[in-house]
């Protein structure tokens, strides 16, 4: 059998959603079949798809990101998404070909790192990408979680026409902040936090939009559904959160407190909690959420000097770091990387290297959520104990970097 890669055509979209729907048990919907929204956020040059003989029998695609990154710089992403193999053509080297021609594409448009949301955490290590943030699920069951704090606004609805135009600066403000956010298009508002066909919402509400507002200006929103629930007349429902955003203290008291005090949903459940998030603090009850966390962006690094480069460090120091990249050889080397006052430069060196850890092990410590100490005690970077004290001091930041989304 010879695989053979290739962007698909106009007239190649169907099938290639309708691979992506049946690797993920689904099927493409007869009122959505069109490829308007598909190709607005995904053009046809930034797919891949694996063929043997005339049969699809891969899929992958690429989003175009920038990604804040410690310091506050914003750089190129490349965002994997849609990968499936078919079930017939597993092990056979399929995803290697379509993940060989997306890294190679990356390097080609100068995107230093690639970025995934993991379906399966078995499969991506060997590509090179690492766990480089975290996110907390939180549901509190049967209880009405009480939120103490006060705040001087209101929470108003809105429509979700006017959800762009208020939301998105509120957005802006913060993904330039927190490592790990992404840049949102007009676009991506539109077919992506906005898209919500009922054949999505698995019996719950279309999506609520609030915004919280003070003193005349927006400082936060939430977006959420409402699953309803009665059990012999005792209302039970649960409020699903899809994302809560706030530029100020204030708003994020005033929207919490709004979200767990809605008549008729004493329940609460949020996927997508930053590791780092004040809401804890402010629980009343904390014992009544149950509390799960789990790994979200992944991060592979294509050119380490300019990753390594571009961003800011809150530590200063010199360290010459040792990288192993089986999947690519061509990256692995030793690298030189200096702070000064929090800013860093990386280049190439000869001769040996203070430590030594994998590409995935760098990307992540990258946008500085990783604990060199844990990964040295694992195996997983190879160093003197000062060294490896010196990697965990320059890459770890004081904010956790969190990924708003999956894609």
């Amino acid at each position: 059998m010879a695989i053979t890669t290739r962007p698909i055509t106009e007239d190649e979209v169907l099938v290639f959603r309708e691979r992506v729907n049946a690797a993920f048990g689904g099927d493409v919907a007869e009122e959505d079949r069109g490829s308007e929204r598909f190709l607005a956020t995904l053009p046809l040059a930034r797919t891949v798809a694996a063929f043997d003989a005339d049969q699809m029998v891969g899929t992958l695609g690429t989003y175009e990101f920038e990604v804040t990154v410690p310091g506050g710089a914003q750089i190129a992403m490349f965002g994997t998404t849609v990968v499936t193999t078919q079930p017939t053509h597993r092990r056979q080297g399929v995803l290697r070909a379509m993940m060989r021609d997306h890294l190679d594409d990356a390097a080609g448009m100068q995107a230093p790192l690639v970025g995934l949301w993991a379906s399966e955490s078995t499969i991506y290590g060997r590509f090179g990408f690492g766990r480089a943030t975290s996110r907390d699920s939180i549901e509190a069951p049967k209880h009405t979680v009480t939120v103490s704090g006060t705040d001087a606004g209101a929470v108003r609805a809105i429509q979700a026409d006017q959800v762009t135009g208020l939301f998105a600066p509120i957005y802006n403000e913060v993904w330039q902040s927190r490592p790990g956010m992404l840049s949102r298009t007009p676009e991506w508002w539109t077919h992506k936090v906005l898209h919500d066909p009922p054949h999505h919402r698995e019996g719950a509400s279309a999506k609520r939009f609030v915004v919280y507002e003070a003193d005349g200006v927006a400082e936060g929103y939430a977006i959420y559904v409402q699953k309803s629930d009665w059990t012999e007349f005792d209302a039970n429902g649960q409020i699903r959160v899809t994302e809560v955003i706030t530029t100020t203290g204030r708003a994020h008291t005033g929207l919490w407190s709004f979200l767990t005090n809605v008549d008729l949903f004493p329940r609460i459940r949020y996927w997508n909690l930053p590791i780092d998030d004040p809401l804890w603090w402010k629980l009343a009850e904390p014992r009544r959420v149950e509390r799960k966390r789990a790994d979200a962006l992944w991060i592979r690094i294509i050119d380490v000097p300019a990753a390594l480069g571009v961003r800011g460090y809150e530590s200063d120091g010199t360290i010459r770091i040792g990288v192993d990249d089986p999947f690519r050889p061509a990256t692995s080397g030793v690298y030189e990387l200096s702070v000064s006052d929090g800013l860093g430069s990386c280049v190439r060196a000869d001769g040996s290297a203070d430590l030594n850890l994998g590409i995935d092990g760098l990307g992540a410590l990258y946008l500085g959520g990783g604990n060199a100490l844990s990964l040295a005690a694992a195996g997983l970077i190879d160093g003197a104990p000062g060294h490896v004290a010196l990697l965990h001091r320059l890459f770890r930041t004081d904010v956790a970097p969190w990924c708003e989304e999956v894609f």
